[in-house]
């Protein structure tokens, strides 16, 4: 038995598409299983490298579609859950249903939610690698877990939903740059440091020399300097999917910016055991207490 999968999409995709390995799995034992991941998010790849279920990472062809070995591979599987052509079932899924189911259910798995137990409906990754920020001498960007004083007092941010910070979406599913920096500035007096991450194009948040940017790292470098920090927080990003996979301490920032959304209002939240969930009314990210934050900080930390 050979399966093409599992999930399509971009990085948050990606980590609402794990519990369908153990759902197919429990289906089909000893099932050889395709992770396919599209070009355009092969900077993904190294995470998923040690998952017991997974038999071959295939990095698609083209950078957002399959091509010819692709589909070669994908004629000669018995089941195919990614065919290109996504399409929610309804336009407000997410005031019914959470993000791993909705996300099963365009791959054509609509039992997931009877096939896997509670926990197992819960993304998760298991680390391999050492955590840190790269050696800067190493022309293999060593990390070394037992050499993380910096990280004593340390917050990571991925501060934005998107790359195009100023798209019009964006800017309500993020916190907008002044928002963070009111928050930086509070963190920073309490004695926090705090480590920006995600894409280069995004603004600087704050001049506080308590704050450091690290955009300039690869994606699977900034996933292991922020898992050394004390805490992350973010919006709803693919990257703080991520870190709810591996269930490290978080604050997600969330608010109902989808059309619509009026019940289910942490449809969107990755899911992370260690996480805080903090909403913002009026589909606005910015309308979460700094204050607020600040509270679940000391108390997260």
């Amino acid at each position: 038995m050979k399966i093409w999968g599992m999930s399509y999409g971009l990085i948050g995709d990606l980590i609402m598409g794990l519990p369908m390995l153990t759902y197919f799995e429990k289906k089909y034992p000893g099932s050889y299983k395709y992770w396919v991941i599209e070009k355009k998010c092969s900077i993904t790849a190294p995470i998923f490298l040690n998952h017991p279920l997974i038999d071959r990472i295939k990095i698609t062809d083209e950078w957002s579609c399959i091509g010819e070995v692709d589909r070669n591979l994908r004629s000669d599987c018995d089941i195919r859950t990614t065919h290109g052509d996504w399409k929610h079932l309804s336009p407000t899924w997410y005031n019914d249903v959470s993000c791993v189911e909705e996300t099963a259910r365009i791959a054509g798995v609509d039992d997931i939610t009877d096939v896997l137990t509670e926990d197992e409906l819960k993304p998760s990754l298991c680390r391999w690698f050492d955590v840190g920020l790269p050696d800067s001498v190493s022309t293999y960007s060593r990390t070394h877990d037992s050499d993380l004083s910096e990280f004593d007092n340390n917050i990571a941010l991925w501060p934005f939903a998107t790359g195009e910070f100023s798209d019009k979406h964006s800017q309500l599913r993020s916190p907008s740059q002044n928002w963070w920096g009111m928050l930086i500035a509070k963190l920073a007096d309490a004695g926090y440091s705090v480590y920006h991450y995600g894409r280069h194009s995004e603004p600087s948040l704050s001049e506080s020399a308590n704050y450091k940017r690290f955009t300039h790292l690869s994606f699977f470098q900034q996933v292991k300097a922020a898992m050394a920090a004390k805490l992350v927080m973010g919006p709803d990003t693919g990257s703080m999917w991520v870190m709810g996979a591996y269930s490290h301490p978080a604050i997600n920032l969330i608010t109902n910016h989808m059309p619509n959304h009026t019940s289910n209002l942490l449809a969107l939240a990755p899911v992370n055991d260690n996480a805080v969930n903090l909403f913002g009314d009026g589909c606005r990210c910015d309308n979460i207490n700094t204050d607020d934050v600040m509270q679940k900080v000391k108390e997260k930390i």
